[in-house]
């Protein structure tokens, strides 16, 4: 009995040995995934429950259903000219006799048409050919096209904002609407310094965004950004506010970007990036990449600089600026702040006065540091410079300003800025104690070196023939060829009148120069001796 007990057990144990082996990893398989299903059914349950609670997505497609009538596509056509060779071989004009001057006597006659080598006989078959006389000049055209975006700001007037580069240089623009509805403008009206333009339909049926207040704004708050990228019309994207008052500081152009992180991609130029109201704060104007796609830093024009220039274009036809006169700069060295008896270094330091301007007849000098205007302060100098360029010429501002470290308040009278308008903006003496110690060299400036270092022969100053590479006035950016025209506020005109005024005593904590190069760039720097 107790030997069947034990073949029992052991034909038991033999089975279930053989169950786990080839039935073992198909059950744990199965368990695994009843677990995970069960898992995310209860992940589904809990997610409808919090979906409940999602105010975002409902006020995204909210805003995005209330402002994607107004966003329209813009497409261009330029007419380009492509000159057509007159020779036959697709040489240029010309070239076809030179290649036949050169090599006709090398090349055997069925390779080419013209004359044979003087003397030659002609090839048994050969039939000579007459050389083809060269075709006159013909002008072949194409047209190149774009795409952009635009927006809709005014319904009954058929008003549309758009980038200038967009729509500069074109022939022909059409503005295609949501509604997949086409109308070329009827006139096209745009400001290249802040790259706006406006275009001007005749249209039933239209529907408008507001332009809201883009100085509200605050960074971290949401945005969408719609456009057309890619030739995508209508497209929605989505981030926040990074960064206020950007500039890529490109010449003659008036900048004070909203930076954003939605998605702006080519062909979302002129589209709109709205709030959460569904307002207009900005035109979408570019981004900074590496690769020419979206690298998340993306530009917008603010909402407020679009409207005054958009109602200038409107009424006037062209964009009209306010124009103080004076060269400004901004204040990074604490060095710099304290040697002019500075509370702060938010604001824009005047380096230089333009005579008969509107700032000169108001009685600004060099030095003054402008920290306000009509009382609103100011940070740097773009928005000093935004801020005059958007009051009407003629118009009495109130600048507050510091001046010999006293706060002043000076009346100004704004002129106009013109396109052409410009903002001014001997012996070596190497060697010399002052001179090592501040790493700075200099020569007497004469209307001859003047002339040979590339400025005008009146400019009075000293030349800087050489800069130590271990100075601070090398790390604060002097070099050779700069002029200095003051030091400390006063003038000086001669190398040792330069060279008395670094050995003074108060010199030894740093001291104050004007700087000038030879393209009329003006700028002040704050330099510590070594």
């Amino acid at each position: 009995m107790k030997s069947n007990r034990f073949w029992v057990s052991v034909m038991l144990l033999l089975g279930v040995s053989v169950g786990v082996v080839f039935l073992g990893p198909p059950m744990i398989e199965g368990i695994a995934y009843a677990m995970q299903k069960g898992k995310i059914s209860a992940l589904r349950e809990q997610l409808a429950e919090m979906s409940k609670t999602d105010k975002l997505s409902p006020l995204f497609i909210a805003v995005s259903e209330a402002v994607k009538p107004s966003v329209v596509v813009v497409r261009v056509k330029q007419k380009v000219r492509m000159s057509s060779p007159s020779s036959r071989f697709g040489f240029p004009p010309g070239f076809e006799e030179e290649f036949h001057r050169r090599f006709g006597d090398k090349i055997p006659p069925r390779q080419f048409r013209g004359p044979l080598p003087k003397g030659a006989p002609l090839p048994k078959g050969v039939v000579p050919l007459p050389r083809r006389a060269p075709q006159p000049k013909k002008d072949r055209w194409f047209y190149r096209q774009g795409l952009g975006s635009g927006v809709i700001v005014d319904a009954e007037n058929g008003y549309v904002l758009t980038n200038f580069h967009v729509v500069s240089g074109a022939d022909k623009v059409e503005v295609i609407l949501a509604d997949g509805r086409s109308y070329t403008t009827e006139w096209i009206r745009g400001d290249k310094k802040t790259d706006l333009a406006v275009l001007k339909i005749i249209a039933d049926g239209l529907i408008d965004a507001p332009l809201g207040d883009s100085d509200t704004v605050e960074v971290g708050q949401w945005v969408l950004a719609i456009g057309a990228p890619f030739g995508l019309p209508q497209t929605v994207t989505a981030g926040i506010i990074s960064a206020k008052g950007r500039t890529t500081r490109q010449p003659g152009m008036y900048q004070n970007y909203l930076q954003t992180d939605a998605s702006i991609n080519r062909g979302n130029s002129g589209g709109p990036l709205v709030n959460t109201k569904g307002e207009v704060i900005g035109i979408n104007t570019m981004i900074l990449s590496r690769t020419g796609l979206n690298d998340g830093v993306g530009m917008s024009i603010p909402s407020n600089m679009a409207r005054n220039v958009m109602e200038q274009l409107i009424d006037k036809g062209k964009v009209v600026r306010g124009f103080l006169g004076v060269g400004i700069q901004n204040i990074f060295d604490e060095g710099l702040t304290k040697n002019l008896k500075l509370p702060t270094s938010k604001g824009a330091l005047v380096s230089s006065v333009l005579p008969d301007s509107a700032a000169a007849k108001a009685g600004l000098k060099l030095d003054d540091f402008i920290v306000s205007v009509d009382g609103k302060p100011i940070s740097n100098l773009n928005e000093l410079r935004n801020r005059i360029a958007g009051i009407v010429p003629g118009k009495t501002v109130s600048l507050g300003i510091y001046r010999n470290g006293e706060k002043k308040s000076i009346k100004v009278v704004l002129g106009t800025l013109s396109d052409t308008a410009q903002v001014a903006s001997g012996k070596v003496v190497k060697g010399e104690a002052p001179g090592r110690k501040f790493g700075l060299f200099v020569q007497t400036l004469t209307a001859e070196t003047a002339e040979q270092a590339g400025y005008p022969e009146d400019i009075k100053g000293v030349l800087i023939v050489d800069v130590d590479a271990d100075s601070d006035a090398f790390e604060n950016g002097v070099r050779e060829k700069m002029v200095v025209t003051h030091v400390d506020g006063k003038p000086v005109t001669t190398a040792e009148a330069f060279y008395k005024a670094i050995s003074s005593e108060q010199a030894k904590s740093g001291i104050r120069f004007r700087l000038m190069n030879p393209v009329g760039g003006v700028w002040i720097v704050f330099v510590t001796p070594k």
